[in-house]
């Protein structure tokens, strides 16, 4: 099927986000996001050093995978060594083999990867995949942190509940899209990064957003400040 069928990729939407869920960026079990930067910014820089040539790039990849095995949250989810940050703001993130990624003048050096070119270019995520479009939108127009953005992305169940949740408590979805309607859900899905452990392991399942006392307290004063707004 073509990809247009899908919409707007959501890899790398913008500047100011990005995604590498499916390249097992959140697999690991790193104490904080703090933690997990440090991670990403010292490989960034190690890799920045790596000359562009097929043994060294292997052997980067040799002595970095080595350090990952040992810290992967679901060892069955391969966690790539290549994710880095790809711009100097470190608002992005993704594939630092990538023919556009800083330092490669062009050249793609995908192959050298566990998972391969092809595959990197031919996955497309679940949540571009089933997301309707106005789905797509809500996300993209509310969350611009790249930390919590591919932790969403990568839990399309996460979504799913959500927007079923606005339709039972008799919220029209069209009205989310208004100014005051956006800035409530921005500040609801930033509310959610003390919660991201729910979202770490690559298997796990969000069967509801009532999960927890604090989840659920959190959508009862969304819905209760949407209906505010728009009565």
């Amino acid at each position: 099927m073509n990809a247009q069928h899908f919409g707007p990729h959501l890899c790398q939407p913008e500047k100011r986000k990005s995604c590498a869920w499916c390249c097992g960026l959140y697999n690991s079990y790193h104490r904080s996001r703090a933690e997990l930067v440090r991670g990403l910014k010292a490989r960034t820089e190690e890799f920045a050093r790596t000359e562009r040539t097929v043994e060294a790039i292997l052997h980067f990849s040799d002595r970095n995978r080595v350090k990952k095995e040992s810290q992967l949250f679901d060892p069955d989810f391969y966690s790539c060594e290549f994710v880095g940050f790809l711009n100097q703001e470190e608002t992005l993130v993704g594939c630092m083999l990538h023919p556009l990624a800083r330092g490669n003048g062009g050249a793609d050096w995908r192959g050298l990867s566990f998972h391969g070119a092809m595959a990197c270019q031919g996955f497309y995520c679940r949540s571009y995949r089933e997301l309707s479009p106005f789905s797509k939108e809500i996300i993209l127009s509310t969350v611009n942190d790249w930390y919590l953005y591919g932790l969403l992305i990568g839990n399309v169940d996460y979504i799913h509940s959500f927007f079923r949740l606005v339709e039972e408590n008799s919220l029209d979805p069209a009205t989310l899209l208004t100014a005051p309607a956006l800035k409530l859900l921005e500040e609801f899905f930033i509310s959610l990064d003390p919660l991201d452990q729910k979202f770490v392991s690559p298997s796990a399942k969000i069967r509801s957003l009532s999960e927890g006392k604090r989840a659920e307290e959190k959508l009862k004063l969304l819905f209760s400040r949407l209906r505010k707004v728009f009565s």
